[in-house]
């Protein structure tokens, strides 16, 4: 199974690569700018919520790491934004590694606003991927929004 989910990560990484050599190349200042259909948020906002969301789940809650603040405002272009999902690609290997032989075993943690939660590690891995992709599809459409005619990053792709 592992191997499995190795190799969807790894789909999940060359689509992300996609969006971020497009976003690097083409949106400049548009990555910080606010959009009022997405809460006044800017599009770097869902790039590093989507990473913080490998943390969370992945190094917090399954892998017990203590637990470190990431603050959108520090990650103000691709080249930082490229670090933190380095630093997220790492959390994946680890928690793959660390869950290879108990994918399917319920780990059991606090959530802060589910209360005590209890989920296997085959599905936090599956929530964080379709996450990223659920906010993809949102960063593709904010993109189209600030004029910006985006690649395809999936299907045809693959």
């Amino acid at each position: 199974m592992i191997a499995a989910l190795q190799q969807q990560y790894a789909l999940v990484q060359s689509s992300r690569k996609v969006v971020l050599s497009f976003i690097d190349a083409q949106l400049g200042h548009d990555l910080n700018t606010p959009m009022p259909a997405f809460n006044n948020q800017p599009l770097r906002y869902f790039l590093v919520h989507n990473a913080d969301c490998y943390f969370h789940w992945l190094a917090y809650f399954a892998l017990k790491q203590p637990a470190k603040l990431i603050s959108n405002e520090d990650f103000t272009n691709v080249a930082l934004i490229r670090q933190l999902y380095t630093r997220a690609d790492d959390i994946v290997a680890r928690f793959l590694e660390s869950f290879k032989d108990k994918m399917e075993v319920p780990v059991e943690g606090h959530h802060n606003r589910a209360g005590l939660v209890s989920i296997t590690p085959l599905q936090l891995f599956t929530h964080v991927t379709t996450h990223e992709f659920h906010h993809k599809g949102q960063i593709m459409t904010m993109c189209r929004m600030l004029g910006h005619v985006p690649p395809d990053t999936d299907v045809i792709r693959f």
